[in-house]
């Protein structure tokens, strides 16, 4: 592998340009892509991130933004100063963070004599698992997570491998670093762990400096990680779920999802944006045969250290550990649809594919290690591809797992957005097939049939969303809009009322709110919910009530 090692006793800026160059060519497709699902939430209808006056509510009003990811958003917030809604700024801008990302991981690796240590760095940068955290720009938190930990670990392993009692600073700059990585997702609160099992790889201990090393940023990882369960299930909407789901069930899906995540990196075709959902059940041998088998595995590779070292280990336990948040024993809202998905795995790939670089770099020739590169920036930059706009995204999911009831809602959605109403009512009501207690088909569905002025069918079908979910404010003020359009404005009233109940930030349900009270003849109440929506958005509420003053006006 001679051609590897010759790379990097060259000057390092050479090594860490080729990096960059990797991946900017591998995403150049990424660079002309649109926002995508839920983008709007966390950038263009973001109102903390539109606004100027936003950036305080992103770090003290947690709610105000999807989830408490504030160093997240306020990049977000800092880019749409720079670039408003157009998406090449924030596509180059995860594309820079991801090479940033692989740079470091080079060094780190560099650092603990890694052979190979490039070349997992190049598959890190390039593999197709990854196109889903670079090429969508919500995923920004991994991106950008990603770029602090590395930081926050290559700081630690310096402070960990000089003389005790020295390189204070390094540390220090860890603990920073790594509280960064938290307020961009705390996913990244797995990092004390990581840091002790390599630890015990390099020395086969683990001492009292360690672990002092590593309680303060569990300090800090604990607290911020419970925020982030409370603010999935009170804001998310994962507190709402029904999921069913026993601890049994949940140690058969960690099981498998561990098998799964290590299928797609040693074999990355047929990715998808959402995989179908498997069923759990625990009388079947099958299922269990997943956390066995790596039960096993981990148990035989303890057993065998002695004879092949603690490598292989620690590969395994670096891998499962870093998934550890993503395998389901904690409810996130994406669980209804998939019990995996690719951008979960961003860091937990790193030690499977160190691994990978380590077998290559020492038992291969580097053309070998050149055709793995090559080959996973192609199936990258077709990746890309898929992640152009919201239609292409969604026909591809639909594709690839038909029984997906929210792709076949989502391409409903954008095929109505253009004026295909009859093709999207027909998505709406496959997905009602698929899963008939689906709220958010059932809402999607009422738009379509208002579009085509079928009235009463589009009531009813508003009215069976919010019997599916009482809880969801959409639902509610989408059967507003129903029974305002046949004038039953007493219960779109009500209906309205709920929906703020629900959400005291909803502002669309306050501006039908205002509208709705107008029409039937109370102006006070409408001037009261201006009022509250001049709370939210001021300039909403000011251009709103001069359409009321006017309609006031030509009434006389």
């Amino acid at each position: 592998m001679a051609g590897w090692k010759e790379l990097l006793r060259g000057d390092p800026r050479v090594a860490a340009g080729v990096l960059v160059l990797l991946v900017v060519c591998t995403y150049l497709p990424a660079l002309s892509g649109d926002f995508l699902w839920d983008d709007d939430a966390h950038v263009t209808d973001s109102r903390p991130v539109v606004e100027a006056a936003g950036l305080a509510a992103i770090w003290i009003q947690p709610g105000s933004v999807p989830q408490y990811y504030p160093l997240t958003h306020t990049s977000f917030w800092l880019e749409y100063r720079l670039w408003s809604d157009r998406p090449l700024g924030y596509h180059a801008v995860n594309i820079l963070l991801h090479a940033g990302s692989a740079v470091l991981l080079w060094r780190v690796l560099l650092g603990l004599g890694l052979p190979g240590a490039w070349l997992a760095a190049a598959l890190f940068a390039v593999h197709p698992v990854h196109v889903e955290s670079v090429a969508w720009i919500s995923e920004r938190k991994n991106t950008l997570s990603g770029l602090f930990c590395l930081a926050a670990a290559g700081a630690w392993l310096r402070w960990w491998r000089a003389e005790p009692g020295t390189a204070r600073r390094w540390w220090w700059g860890s603990l920073g670093l790594f509280l960064a990585a938290l307020l961009s997702k705390t996913v990244t609160g797995t990092l004390p762990a990581a840091l002790l099992v390599v630890a015990w790889w390099q020395t086969g201990r683990i001492g009292r400096r360690e672990w002092l090393g590593v309680l303060p940023l569990i300090a800090l990882a604990v607290p911020l990680g419970v925020l982030t369960i409370w603010m999935e299930h009170q804001h998310i909407g994962a507190g709402r779920l029904d999921l069913d789901l026993s601890l049994l069930d949940r140690l058969l899906i960690a099981g498998r999802a561990c098998w799964f995540y290590a299928g797609k990196l040693a074999w990355p075709v047929g990715l998808a944006f959402i995989y179908p959902r498997w069923l759990v059940d625990v009388d079947s041998p099958v299922d269990w045969c997943y956390p066995l088998a790596a039960a096993a595995t981990i148990a035989g590779l303890w057993w065998s250290r002695g004879r092949i070292g603690r490598g292989p280990l620690a590969v395994v336990l670096l891998f499962a550990g870093t998934l550890t948040p993503a395998l389901g024993f904690v409810d996130v809202y994406p669980m209804q649809f998939s019990f995996v998905a690719d951008h979960f795995q961003y860091l937990a790939s790193i030690a499977v594919l160190v691994g990978v670089a380590w077998i290559v770099a020492t038992r291969t020739d580097v053309v070998y290690g050149t055709i793995l590169v090559v080959g996973m920036a192609v199936l990258s930059w077709q990746q890309c591809g898929i992640y152009h706009d919201r239609e292409t995204l969604w026909r591809d999911t639909v594709a690839k797992n038909p029984g997906s009831s929210l792709a076949q809602t989502s391409l409903g959605n954008e095929l109505g957005s253009r004026g295909a109403h009859v093709q999207a009512e027909r998505r709406h009501r496959a997905a009602i097939a698929i899963d008939s207690t689906y709220a958010d088909a059932w809402t999607n569905l009422a738009v379509e049939l208002n579009a085509q002025g079928r009235d009463s069918e589009a009531l009813e079908a508003a009215r069976e969303a919010v019997r599916q979910a009482d809880w969801l404010p959409v639902a509610r003020l989408n059967l507003a809009l129903g029974l305002a359009a046949v004038e039953r404005y007493d219960e779109a009233v009500a209906q309205l009322h709920r929906a703020v109940d629900l959400d005291e930030r909803f502002v669309a349900a306050w501006v039908q709110l205002a509208r709705v009270e107008w029409l039937r003849n109370d102006p006070a109440a409408a001037n009261q919910a201006i009022q509250q929506l001049r709370q939210l958005d001021p300039a909403l509420a000011q251009q709103l009530g001069r359409e009321l003053a006017r309609e006031q006006a030509r009434d006389r």
